[in-house]
């Protein structure tokens, strides 16, 4: 008798154990605390608007506002519409919603005349229209807003039929920009070397990574061949920058900007996945795979980069100018992003546990052994500076590219798994 109920006691301790471990894996490490803290509704010709504040430094990590530039922008609310709208999927509950509407409407009042979107706001809620990063122009900031919106039009609700009408027609304005700034056949230019198209000299393949992911939205909405045709248009761009393979430095990565690659905003690889995916397209899940296969090991293996420029000489290609710091959120939730979507894609378990991996990062995996989100405040630090510095402060570009990162993150069992093993 004594032998079964030590052997029952084994059995239930065994189960409990099982239970807390589940539970440990399943339960979600997304904290919205401080991302709620950064946001503010505002009135504007009795409108009422949702902000983001782009700063907030330590130790007390109160608001603050930059004279040249203002208190809030289209780049960061874009980021946090996108988040939110993703998260509306996941929780459909009326505080989601109520952001996704009001974020919504301040991405569509920063619209100008011209179709693109101002992007900075003052305190006294005039728009900054003379600041270099905040005039009308087809820049990140324009091509944020086009994708948050397309993210908003993906979402199931009536009560977002209004918004989403009018960022539709937003939509279809920027759509036909887009067309006629990539209409003709690219022109090939020459740098350090390398042939590339001149659209990577005048936006970059980092600036046309976002823009594909908006197309990529904008096609399930619209169902247009025309809208395809530009996908791959722009798709094949991306790729015709891609140097490396598994041997060979910079192993299948794509160059940002010209011959520069840099950690922040590298979103091609993602972008061409979620479009390879969605619309069929092969060859844009091969090639994005070289650089997910080949690169962000590399880069995990070698405690990433910041940046590094690339020339060929002698038919080879050379390193130059390559720089470890900093290192930000920005840096690191493309590739997570992109890791994830190649799961997915694929099935295949290794892309998520490759993102488990990359989002250690966030918990002490990295240069200065510091964890980089606090899962009980929800604060990201704003980045590591050199190999015994870090930055403490909390802005809004860190917190939502963290928290995209373990939303993606939190889509697969076996990433958030790795992700907490490491944590």
């Amino acid at each position: 008798m004594l032998k079964f109920y030590s052997l029952f006691l084994v059995l239930v301790l065994t189960c409990v154990g099982c239970s807390n471990n589940a539970e440990k894996i399943n339960s979600s490490i997304i904290n919205t605390e401080h991302l709620e803290h950064l946001y503010e509704e505002i009135e504007i010709d009795n409108v009422k608007l949702g902000t983001i504040w782009i700063y907030s430094d330590a130790p007390d990590y109160q608001l603050i506002t930059d004279d040249d530039e203002g208190y809030t922008c289209v780049d960061d609310v874009s980021r946090a519409l996108v988040f939110y709208c993703r998260q509306y999927k996941i929780n459909p509950v009326n505080e989601n919603l109520e952001k996704i509407k009001f974020l919504s409407k301040f991405v569509m009042y920063m619209r100008a005349y011209n179709g693109y979107y101002y992007n900075f706001l003052f305190p006294d809620k005039q728009i900054n229209s003379t600041h270099q990063n905040s005039k009308p122009t087809p820049n990140f900031w324009s091509w944020r807003a086009y994708w948050a919106l397309s993210e908003l039009c993906l979402i199931n609700s009536t009560e977002l039929s209004d918004i989403q009408e009018e960022a539709k027609n937003q939509l279809h304005s920027l759509t036909q920009k887009i067309d006629l700034l990539f209409q003709t056949p690219y022109e090939l230019i020459e740098i350090e070397g390398l042939t590339i198209p001149k659209w990577m000299e005048d936006y970059g393949a980092d600036q046309i990574s976002v823009i594909v992911l908006g197309l990529t939205n904008y096609y399930k909405i619209n169902p247009d061949e025309n809208i395809k045709s530009l996908v791959q248009k722009l798709g094949e761009s991306i790729i015709s920058v891609q140097y490396g393979n598994k041997d060979k430095f910079p192993h299948g990565t794509f160059m940002s900007w010209k011959n520069i690659w840099h950690a922040w905003g590298n979103a091609q690889a993602y972008a061409l996945l979620k479009a390879g995916g969605e619309l069929n397209i092969e060859s844009f899940v091969t090639h994005a795979l070289n650089e997910v296969d080949n690169f962000y090991p590399y880069c995990h293996e070698q405690g990433y980069f910041h940046e590094f420029y690339i020339k060929i000489e002698d038919d080879s290609i050379q390193t130059y100018n390559l720089r470890k710091f900093p290192q930000i959120a920005y840096s690191i939730s493309p590739m997570v992003l992109a890791s994830v979507e190649a799961y997915h894609i694929t099935k295949s378990e290794k892309y998520a546990v490759q993102a488990g991996n990359l989002g250690s990062w966030f918990f002490g995996n990295n240069a200065v052994n510091q964890v980089m989100y606090d899962t009980s405040t929800g604060r990201v630090f704003d980045g590591i500076d050199s190999e015994n510095k870090f930055n403490h402060n909390s802005g809004a570009e860190s917190t939502i590219e963290a928290l995209l990162s373990l939303q993606a993150i939190e889509t697969s069992s076996k990433a958030i798994q790795i992700l907490k093993t490491n944590m």
